[in-house]
């Protein structure tokens, strides 16, 4: 079993950084079995991170999103079947990330089918800051305990698959 961790976001966009930086910090102070690597220095979107994926069995992304419809700092689960019915291909040079992942499994038999999302629910992505706004930075050690509470559970799933 290989599981990939990514956190995503700008780095520079204040609480669009909050998944890159959960999952910095989980890399920094927990320690996670030899078959959970984290994937970090993503830049990239659409069919180029979708790219990343191949090898892996299951891939849990990490990032901003801003809904309104959560308290600020809310990790909302979520899995790319959620987004099925808003899959469409125009454009190869120009994907969204769910149409970039149908691209794919049509291309690849490698793409894991196992894709999670961890969106947290933010405030600001429109200042140039490379801090988070007060109330995430409030919440960021019940995001992060959320988080790798997730990725425990993942972990121990995969255990009981494998040993039974």
């Amino acid at each position: 079993m290989k599981i990939g961790l990514i956190g995503l976001g700008n780095p520079i966009v204040g609480d669009d950084a909050i998944g890159i930086k959960v999952v910095e910090y989980i890399r920094d102070t927990y320690s996670l079995p030899e078959f959970v690597e984290i994937i970090e220095d993503v830049s990239l979107a659409g069919i180029g991170l979708v790219e990343i994926f191949r090898g892996y069995e299951k891939i849990i992304l990490v990032d901003s999103i801003q809904t309104g419809k959560y308290a600020k700092g809310t990790v909302v689960h979520l899995q790319s079947d959620d987004f099925a019915s808003a899959l469409h291909i125009s454009d190869y040079h120009n994907m969204d990330f769910f149409t970039a992942l149908e691209f794919c499994n049509q291309m690849y038999n490698d793409i894991p089918k196992d894709i999670a999302i961890l969106g947290i629910e933010i405030i600001n992505v429109l200042e140039f800051s490379d801090e988070l706004t007060p109330v995430i930075q409030t919440k960021f050690d019940e995001i992060v305990d959320e988080v790798y509470k997730y990725i425990l559970q993942e972990i121990e799933e995969e255990i009981e698959t494998n040993v039974v």
